[in-house]
């Protein structure tokens, strides 16, 4: 304070000095000085806090943008590949479903042959130790111990009579003709019945090796069929022709029991295309997991997930892949980030149920995240760069004002107030400006009317927030694209319940029966399908049926079999021409059926006057009956015949029961018996059962039944994802009342 004040002494004792001009030139350059100095300082000022809000700023707009940007990316890939390992994995699903069923439809073929042989003459098919055998050619091989020992009347007779076995074999050789496959029957006396397919070659190589010591019952398809009793995946292996396959194989009875068993093997080769779609970018790779966690597949050719290395994953790999793989083999679905090879990945992952295995699909994480990178440092080098230029432009405005300020002195007496103006407002104003853009406002716009430098930084800053406008009107594109197709979905989900009965009771006048149904899709539509309607006065028609796969391709094809079905069972002569009716079904769905679906149906037709029921099951599960005087459910004992849609020209045989009054069937879906748990295990025929006698218990209507059913079903399976369409339907058969 005190040097304050002598200051002012010693300037007021200044300008009382000299004369007035004298002391008004040294009010001028004083004033002039002043005026400078506080230029000065508020140009500096101004300088720090646009340096210090663009600097802050800028990182803060690169972050959030940045990790934005990674975050989305990271969402969208691992959704798509998700989606991606659950699609291929179940299109794999559905090539080994055909091979079971193929094989399932051999091994009762050749049971045919050897309980029917009356129907059947005998055959000699060509002996490859003796001849050449073209591609295709069904032949016969006698095994080693034959070879040696001879053959007995008991067995000649029966190679005999299973060379029959060609009208299987044959037909179905040819199916897979575009794959390196061998269709196959071993029998327990120490023969095959064989035709293989070798693409590109005229006649089938044969080794020695086995020629002279294959023997059919050491082989591990012939074992494991053996031992387990029912259709059996066998992992893959070299196969006798050398490359490698996998084996679906069979066993077959006679009038005394086990027989031999039937196989069908296939180059993995078949699934590559498969496999090859799955691959996702650059880094991208698909695999094939055993349940022993053994790679079987795989489009890497080295390293941990090869196939070449498959068996050595214990060695080398980390706790994140370790834990992911053993995620994949206890048949879980979904994602996770592993190091694979030091890199991380994102790896998503769904089962193979039908051969205890599980589907894999990677892409490298830093390959999905790079564009987000990538956008972060070009984000970040423009703000710099940008910074830069405001922080040059404004050195060059200080530069130009002291040179102004030197030469123009006494004209900054008077200007100084403007100038200050001048230059600090604008400034404030961009700062504001940025700093409300930074604050989310993208609408902001920067109106600065300077005609210098600090006028085209705020229309480069007006441009970004443009840009940045475009890029989140474009996001909300895509959301509004992704609502309209839920919508569209939805719709279908509407329309496709209104194709199915839903009135109940959909007869009231009529007393002799009465029925209930439901279905449930898993998705917003679904394969699964009923249908129940009068021929006329006498005679009511009944279906459940399932058709391959879900979502809108099961869905259409559920229309397309729907309408067929009931169109045929409509010009139906009388209830016994039933078989003929599917048989009519089948070739009708199997023509242009270029997506190879199938449908599993069971349809019947009850008298209402006799309670006469025939019904014919394609390939579905078998339904339940309730008989009145016995007062409990049991399974009804049904001849499974062939699928619709699988193959044409298929002979339908048909089976009749007679209904009392008081008898119920209770027909449905494998979405029921094989809905999951939380813990992966499915609810069963036994559950079944066990819950529609409890509905007897309760003395339950048809509806409250089904509705008893439903409940006992949600309780079991609890918050797991319902995994396939559900369908149930019950019939109530009353007979004569006293109003008839």
């Amino acid at each position: 304070m005190i040097l304050m004040d002598n200051l002012i002494k010693y300037f007021k004792k200044y300008l009382r000095k000299g004369t007035i001009r004298q002391r008004m030139f040294r009010l001028m350059i004083l004033g002039s000085m002043f005026t400078f100095v506080t230029m000065l300082v508020l140009f500096a000022y101004g300088f720090f806090m646009v340096s210090h809000v663009l600097g802050d700023q800028s990182e803060e707009l690169s972050s959030s943008s940045s990790d934005y940007i990674e975050s989305v990316t990271a969402n969208q890939i691992t959704s798509r590949l998700v989606d991606v390992a659950r699609t291929r994995a179940n299109t794999i699903e559905i090539e080994l479903l055909y091979v079971a069923k193929d094989t399932e439809y051999l091994a009762n073929g050749v049971h045919n042959i050897i309980v029917n042989p009356q129907n059947y003459k005998p055959r000699i098919l060509p002996d490859p130790r003796l001849q050449p055998i073209k591609t295709g050619e069904v032949y016969l091989h006698r095994g080693a111990k034959l070879q040696a020992g001879g053959l007995s009347p008991t067995v000649e007779n029966e190679i005999s009579l299973m060379g029959n076995v060609e009208e299987y074999i044959g037909p179905m050789a040819k199916n897979y003709s575009q794959y390196e496959s061998t269709v196959f029957v071993g029998s327990k006396n120490g023969y095959i019945i064989a035709a293989d397919n070798t693409p590109g070659e005229k006649n089938v190589p044969m080794t020695e090796e086995f020629l002279k010591s294959y023997e059919p019952a050491e082989r591990n398809w012939y074992k494991n069929a053996y031992n387990n009793e029912k259709i059996t995946f066998n992992d893959i292996y070299i196969g006798s022709e050398g490359f490698p396959s996998f084996t679906c194989s069979a066993p077959y009875t006679d009038e005394n029991g086990f027989a031999g068993v039937v196989a069908i093997a296939c180059a993995v080769h078949s699934l590559s295309d498969i496999m090859d779609s799955a691959v996702l970018g650059k880094t991208g790779l698909s695999f094939v997991m055993n349940n022993k966690g053994e790679i079987m597949l795989s489009t890497r050719h080295e390293g941990v997930l090869s196939a070449e290395h498959g068996k050595e994953l214990s060695k080398n790999r980390s706790e994140g892949l370790s834990q992911a793989l053993k995620t994949m083999n206890e048949g879980n679905s979904g994602w996770q980030v592993v190091e694979l090879d030091g890199e991380e990945y994102y790896l998503a992952y769904a089962p193979l149920l039908k051969m205890n295995w599980s589907f894999g699909a990677l892409i490298a994480k830093k390959e999905v995240i790079t564009p987000a990178v990538e956008a972060r440092g070009n984000m970040e080098k423009e703000m710099n760069r940008f910074r830069a230029i405001v922080q040059n432009r404004l050195i060059c405005l200080l530069a130009t004002s002291i040179l102004i300020v030197g030469i123009m002195l006494c004209v900054m007496f008077t200007l100084s107030s403007w100038l200050s103006r001048r230059f600090v407002k604008p400034l404030n104003t961009l700062t504001e400006g940025v700093q409300e853009i930074a604050d989310g406002n993208l609408t902001k716009k920067l109106s600065i009317s300077s005609g210098d430098e600090l006028e085209a930084l705020a229309n480069c800053f007006n441009n970004m927030t443009d840009e940045l406008q475009k890029y989140m009107a474009n996001l909300t594109k895509v959301t509004m694209e992704k609502e309209h197709i839920a919508t569209e979905l939805s719709v279908a989900t509407n329309i496709q319940e209104s194709m199915l009965p839903h009135i109940f009771p959909p007869f009231p006048d009529n007393s002799y029966f009465d029925i209930y149904a439901t279905m449930q899709a898993a998705k917003e539509v679904g394969g699964d399908f009923y249908d129940f309607y009068m021929l006329d006065e006498q005679h009511v028609v009944i279906t459940v049926a399932d058709v391959s796969g879900k979502g809108v391709p099961a869905a259409l094809f559920m229309v397309i079999a729907k309408t067929i079905l009931k169109n045929s069972s409509m010009n139906m002569s009388s209830m016994d021409k039933l078989p003929e009716v599917i048989a009519s079904t089948n070739n009708q769905l199997c023509q242009n059926n270029e997506a190879m679906m199938f449908v599993t149906s069971f349809s019947g037709v009850l008298d209402l006057l006799t309670g006469r029921f025939v019904f014919v099951n394609a390939g579905h599960n078998p339904p339940l009956i309730y008989r009145a005087k016995e007062k409990r459910y049991e399974y009804l004992d049904v001849k499974r015949n062939f699928i619709m849609g699988g193959m044409e020209d298929v002979k339908y045989k048909g089976q009749e029961l007679v209904l009392e009054p008081g008898d119920q069937l209770f027909l449905y879906t494998d979405g029921v018996t094989e809905a999951l748990n939380e813990a992966k295990e499915l609810f069963g025929e036994e559950r079944l059962l066990a819950a529609l006698n409890s509905s007897v218990d309760k003395n339950l209507d048809l509806k409250a039944g089904i509705i008893e059913i439903k409940r006992q079903l949600n309780n079991y399976v609890g918050n797991a994802e319902q995994s396939d369409d559900i369908t149930m339907l019950a019939l109530l058969y009353n007979g004569e009342t006293e109003n008839h």
